[in-house]
């Protein structure tokens, strides 16, 4: 036992120094050698080099394209209509990545949750937006504004079903529609097949 202890003790002994070395603060630049200079500027140069130090962040995205929905940010309650003032369920859109994607954070009030992620691709102009739910469905949609409205075409619908799209339209500065079609290719002629209106929270634009 005490052949034991003072093993511990010298090792503590022998370990304080250490640390205390360890904790000294570097040398001052004029007290340092060439060879340390050298070696210590190679160091930093590599740092910086490598993004770590001083980072380049790419400039975001600026274009009037890339606001064009900008209308939907904001915390909203959702209806199932126009009429209605049931709240069916909550919705938060948010900008990221420098204003290059729009996010919303779908929360019904009696079913699964979900997102979408939306963003304009200058490469193909035109929007994109991928949905992703609780359920594990996953839906691409694909489509542009034009005359105050967005609208954005399902990509991955299954072989031969008809066509389908969503909407959205900011019917004021606290009001936004979002509504959904089916193409009827015996009459050429879109169906509506349902409907969400967005009311604004106060102090949330």
């Amino acid at each position: 036992m005490r052949k034991a202890l003072a093993a511990a003790l010298c090792a503590c002994v022998l370990i304080q120094p250490a640390l205390a070395q360890q904790q000294q603060a570097p040398p001052a630049p004029q007290d340092m050698s060439r060879r340390a200079l050298i070696e210590e500027l190679t160091t930093l140069r590599a740092i910086v080099q490598g993004g770590a130090v001083r980072p380049q962040r790419p400039p975001g995205c600026t274009a009037p394209e890339h606001r064009q929905l900008d209308f939907w940010l904001g915390e909203w309650d959702v209806s199932p209509s126009a009429t209605s003032s049931v709240i069916v369920a909550e919705s938060s859109i948010t900008a990221h990545e420098q204003g290059c994607v729009v996010m919303e954070h779908w929360r019904p009030l009696r079913a699964g949750h979900g997102r979408s992620m939306n963003s304009y691709d200058a490469a193909d102009g035109a929007w994109h937006q991928m949905w992703v739910d609780s359920n594990g469905r996953r839906t691409a949609f694909r489509g542009a504004f034009a005359d105050g409205v967005m609208r954005l075409d399902v990509t991955n619908a299954a072989p031969g079903a008809p066509r389908t799209r969503m909407s959205y339209q900011a019917l004021d500065a606290n009001t936004v529609r979002q509504w959904g079609e089916q193409f009827d290719a015996a009459s050429g002629a879109w169906t509506l097949t349902w409907e969400f209106i967005y009311r604004r929270r106060a102090n949330t634009r």
